[in-house]
């Protein structure tokens, strides 16, 4: 029982933060790839979390974008080959400029946990912003990967950093694209921290230049 304890732990966060989607999310049909995102914004860096779930009727077609050599397993190059393949089929902008991912973490159930409809593959991608600016800043995303056979969920995880405020998510219809608001205000400890360690160097500064000149006397 420890296996599918943890497991589903381990899909728990995503669970919870799927739940505070729209009413309006399609439902999971026996012929459709959900593709689920959640981005989790930092200042330091943005994760995008792709839980990606084929059903029974779309299994042998997704297994056959993955298991290129038809061996039945997946092997590490073909998880990753296939990992790429949605990468290519992401764009990300971050205040209108395009933001490059890069592979962080997959993990693919085997292929005939695929075949019973819920075998759950994830990928997750990290993007490196850069430092950002004091202020309002928006994040879009655009999913194109496999767009007839699937259906999107898209949301945005509570971060973890006091230093970032999500205001606002919007979604097209399909939720195969959407759009993150939010806004960047340091701490106020780093304020008051920084005031401090700047009076301290003026000090430092006052003092310094008065010893010279009492020398010079």
């Amino acid at each position: 029982m420890v296996g599918p304890v943890n497991k589903w732990l381990h899909h728990l966060p995503l669970a919870l933060a799927l739940l505070a989607l729209p009413a309006r999310a399609p439902a999971h049909q026996l012929n459709e790839y959900l593709q689920a995102t959640l981005v989790a914004i930092e200042p330091g860096e943005i994760r995008f979390r792709i839980n990606l779930t084929p059903c029974v009727a779309v299994a042998e077609q997704i297994l056959g974008l993955i298991d290129q050599n038809r061996d039945g397993i997946i092997s590490t190059n073909e998880s990753a080959a296939y990992a790429e393949l949605i990468k290519h089929d992401l764009t990300i902008r971050l205040d209108g400029r395009i933001v490059e991912l890069n592979l962080a973490s997959s993990f693919f159930p085997g292929p005939e946990e695929l075949r019973t409809g819920c075998g759950i593959i994830q990928i997750d991608y990290a993007a490196a912003p850069g430092t950002l600016a004091a202020g309002r800043h928006s994040l879009t995303l655009e999913n194109r990967h496999l767009l007839p056979a699937s259906v999107y969920l898209f949301n945005a995880a509570q971060p973890k950093s006091a230093s970032i405020h999500i205001t606002a998510q919007k979604r097209n219809e399909n939720q195969s694209t959407g759009e993150i608001t939010f806004s960047m205000h340091p701490p106020r400890n780093s304020s008051v921290a920084l005031g401090i360690f700047g009076s301290l160097l003026a000090l430092f500064v006052i003092c310094f230049a008065s010893v010279r000149l009492a020398r010079k006397k």
